[in-house]
């Protein structure tokens, strides 16, 4: 026995918060596992010694630090000792010997001072140290022989400090004065003490400035280029023996196992990296998107497509980076969710396509903006052809965005050539796999699309192509109740689409007995006149369960087959039950058993249907309504269906139902409309046809 026709609850889990936690944990543990598999850097355990077991390329661009240094200090090392020239030195040792012959000249004129006193005083007071014969001979010599050796001392120290001596040159300086003053004309004991006045007064001019120096060496450091090793360089070939340098470059890519604590480190590195644009995707979907953020299903449908996506770019990202389809997250979900909803996903994936692209910058800006110009575009798509054109307007940002950076960045222009037909490539490959990924979400998810509405409207749909054959009166009530629901939808701001869908199908149920509908009756005779009340009345409160039955044989969306289920609510056949009442009496007839057992409309889209059926069919009984006929009875039918109770579970206001009436009148008005009529007998001239009395014309 087939189970009665339930409402199924807006919630498809029944802990509905313990339920959003598990999506949420799951999602993110996947997440963090795609992203550390396809970004994380493998690790190796080599030694120096070791011979490599297979060829490792740089993961990226990194300056060699330890080659950096090496040039470093070679170019410091090259930057020899600064020394600076003190001028003054000369006017000093000129000072000193002038002093020194002057005490001389003042001894030798005190004529009362025995020579040993002046030995002694000279001795004590001068400031050039000499032996005891040197400052004799200086104190017996005549005036004029102590003035030309002063000046000859004095021109001798000028002359070598006219050249930058430092302390290493003193001794061969010293050399220098003896060989000059040997080699005077006058080879005397006085030239002797001169040579030992000038190489004990003589002394360095140039200074070691370490300050200086040490600035010169720091320039030199900082003018050397770093060593950059870029992405793709071999830094250990295979079979090779494993160098320092090369230990320490792999260390500073993390491409050695150094320490057991190193993994871990990159884990939860990545693990907060993720966490927290996750946090903020989450806040924002609880904040704007509320609706998203109460069904667990719409969440469970967002995480699937987010991982989905996401390994799908991973492998993608094998071919090229810029050919990665992170904007077909963002479209599937504007199309099946929220366009809201979708930019906020799609910013929180191009986070992610930064891991796997070492966050390049003309992908990330092409994939923010690509992505919610997509979302934008197919937000209200009736069409499939719709997500072809996001394709394309995604291959557009993709190749400016490319094209502009590879211009700032001087890339090679084949390069560059390259990687914008990879961006067009993955323009055009993100809506292919936006519309082969629909059908799959719409169908797990019992998701109603625009594009699925429309397929479902399609007259060459196999269920209406038999609905037209076998019930073709059905077929066509169904049809001018389509157009009364969706006027009146579109009036009050439901969803019209689904309104006229849901009408072609709400009376599908009458293909199993097509003849005991009375739009199929072709003749007079009617079926019900040879049956009782109670059958009749069975027979037709049956057409909603057996359209149930084949709306899930045929796998229509649950959103139709609730329309299906509630047009008629809990109504009562009414020809029927009165048919019964004057046959058995009211006491022996059960008014139960008279009525549909079915919910009451729980959507707006639900109670227009069931409004704009009974309307129509009450209508079409009228023949030849007025104007005011017609409001008359639309309004006496619609207040029949409030005072049953018929829509007191949906959300239907007065003005609602008031706007409704008036979408009815307009397009009944336009069915029913005034007829012209024409004298009897006219004939017309140009075919002999006569135009009788009651012909329509234009109807």
């Amino acid at each position: 026995m087939e189970k009665p026709y339930k409402v199924k609850p807006s919630r498809v889990f029944s802990n509905k918060n313990f339920s959003k936690w598990a999506i949420m944990i799951i999602t993110y543990v996947i997440v963090f596992t795609i992203v550390i598999l396809a970004s994380a850097p493998q690790v190796y355990s080599f030694n120096i010694g070791d011979i490599a077991d297979l060829d490792i390329d740089a993961p990226s661009n990194m300056v060699d630090r330890v080659a950096t240094d090496i040039k470093m200090d070679e170019a410091e090392n090259s930057v020899q000792p600064i020394y600076k020239l003190d001028l003054t030195i000369q006017i000093e040792l000129e000072g000193e010997i002038d002093t020194f012959f002057n005490q001389v000249d003042e001894l030798q004129k005190d004529e009362d001072m025995l020579l040993e006193q002046k030995l002694k005083d000279l001795n004590y007071h001068s400031n050039i140290i000499l032996d005891s014969d040197s400052y004799e001979e200086l104190l017996i010599s005549n005036r004029k022989d102590l003035l030309q050796l002063r000046e000859n001392i004095k021109y001798l120290i000028n002359q070598v400090l006219n050249q930058r001596i430092n302390e290493e040159q003193l001794a061969d300086k010293r050399e220098d004065i003896t060989d000059f003053f040997e080699k005077l004309p006058n080879k005397n004991k006085l030239n002797q003490v001169g040579a030992k006045i000038a190489t004990s007064i003589i002394k360095p001019n140039i200074f070691y400035d370490e300050e200086e120096t040490n600035q010169k060496r720091i320039e030199a450091r900082e003018n050397i280029e770093e060593v950059l090793i870029k992405k793709g360089t071999r830094i250990v070939s295979k079979g090779q023996e494993i160098s320092p340098q090369q230990i320490e470059l792999l260390k500073s890519y993390g491409l050695i196992k150094d320490h057991e604590s190193r993994d871990w480190k990159i884990y939860i590195s990545y693990a907060v990296m993720i966490l927290f644009p996750m946090i903020v995707l989450y806040l924002y979907l609880r904040t704007f998107c509320p609706k998203t953020w109460m069904s667990n299903s719409m969440m469970l449908l967002l995480s699937i497509n987010i991982i989905i996506i996401l390994a799908v770019a991973v492998g993608t990202r094998m071919i090229s980076v810029y050919m990665i389809p992170i904007p077909a997250c963002a479209l599937i979900i504007s199309i099946l969710i929220d366009p809201k909803a979708a930019i906020i996903v799609n910013v929180f994936m191009s986070v992610l396509a930064g891991f796997i692209t070492e966050f390049n910058t003309a992908i990330l800006i092409a994939l923010v903006f690509a992505g919610i110009a997509g979302s934008i575009l197919v937000s209200k798509t009736h069409h499939r052809s719709v997500v072809i054109y996001a394709g394309l307007a995604i291959s557009l940002i993709n190749m400016l965005s490319i094209f502009s950076f590879g211009l700032i960045n001087n890339l090679d222009s084949k390069i560059l050539i390259y990687d914008v037909s990879y961006g067009v490539i993955g323009g055009i490959f993100t809506s292919v796999l936006t519309i082969g990924f629909l059908p799959f979400f719409e169908t797990i998810f019992d998701i109603i699309t625009p594009i699925k509405l429309l397929e479902l409207s399609n007259p060459n749909h196999s269920l209406l192509k038999r609905l037209l054959l076998e019930a073709p009166g059905t077929y066509y009530h169904s049809i001018l109740v389509g157009n009364l629901s969706e006027t009146a939808a579109e009036d009050i701001g439901a969803n019209a689409l689904l309104c006229r869908v849901g009408s072609y199908y709400h009376d599908i149920g009458k293909l199993k007995r097509p003849y005991f509908f009375k739009e199929n009756q072709l003749t007079k005779e009617n079926p019900h006149d040879k049956i009782s009340p109670n059958l009749s009345a069975l027979i037709i409160t049956s057409h909603v369960q057996d359209g149930l039955d084949i709306g899930k044989k045929y796998k229509l969306p649950s959103k139709i087959i609730d329309i299906i289920a509630q047009h008629h609510g809990d109504t009562l056949v009414a020809y029927f039950y009165h048919k019964a009442v004057s046959s058995q009496g009211e006491n022996l007839v059960s008014e139960d058993k008279f009525r549909y057992s079915f919910p009451k409309p729980q959507s707006k889209e639900a109670a227009i249907v069931m409004l704009a059926d009974s309307v129509e069919a009450y209508v079409r009984s009228m023949t030849e309504p007025t104007k005011e006929e017609l409001e008359r009875g639309v309004r006496k039918i619609i207040q029949e269906k409030i005072n049953d109770g018929q829509l007191s579970q949906c959300d239907l206001s007065l003005k609602d139902i008031e706007n409704i009436i008036s979408s009815f009148l307009k397009v009944l008005t336009g069915i029913f409309h005034d007829r012209i009529e024409y004298p009897e007998n006219i004939k017309d001239m140009s075919n002999g046809i006569n135009i009788t009395k009651g012909k329509e014309v234009g109807s």
